[in-house]
């Protein structure tokens, strides 16, 4: 009787499995694409954060630390407008929903402001990193930089949902 009993359960898996639908590649939107990666990218700057973190650094000294990589991509030759049209378009794709406006500006300085830069962090910490942490390791990034192209900069929250950074040639 067992072995009735294990061939009728053998049976039955068999035919489950075989009704499956086979592996299928998705047909993702540039929407979706745009989310997916943004995750990705946010997820992995958390994790990296939190990493440092546990190994002593402040998550500011991670930043410098990746600033001082990306230096190789800047070229101070370049000039101050170059580089702040450059951090304003990579901060401008921060977020698919990003808002961002241009407050002020002349041909030595422009301050620019985002909104939802915080989204993901609106429940709280992610991942054990809070968005003032992500904050303090985007100002290690970019005050590298800056420093680098020989640009002053600055960064504060304005009416609790603004990210609002000052750029000013040296």
């Amino acid at each position: 009787m067992k072995h009735l009993i294990l061939i009728a359960i053998c049976f039955f898996t068999m035919n489950f499995l075989s009704a499956q639908q086979p592996f299928m590649v998705p047909e993702v939107t540039s929407e979706q694409k745009q989310e997916i990666l943004y995750n990705h990218v946010i997820g992995y700057a958390v994790t990296g954060i939190g990493f440092a973190k546990t190994k002593g650094a402040t998550p500011e000294e991670f930043g410098k630390y990746i600033g001082a990589q990306f230096t190789s991509f800047w070229n101070p030759a370049d000039g101050f407008e170059a580089f702040a049209n450059g951090m304003i378009f990579i901060l401008a794709g921060m977020h698919p929903d990003n808002e961002m406006q241009i407050v002020a500006q002349n041909e030595k300085m422009v301050q620019f402001k985002l909104k939802n830069v915080d989204i993901s962090f609106k429940n709280g910490p992610m991942f054990g990193v809070t968005y003032d942490e992500m904050l303090d390791c985007s100002e290690g990034i970019i005050s590298v930089l800056a420093n680098h192209m020989n640009t002053s900069f600055s960064h504060k929250i304005v009416d609790e949902v603004w990210y609002e950074v000052t750029l000013k040639a040296k």
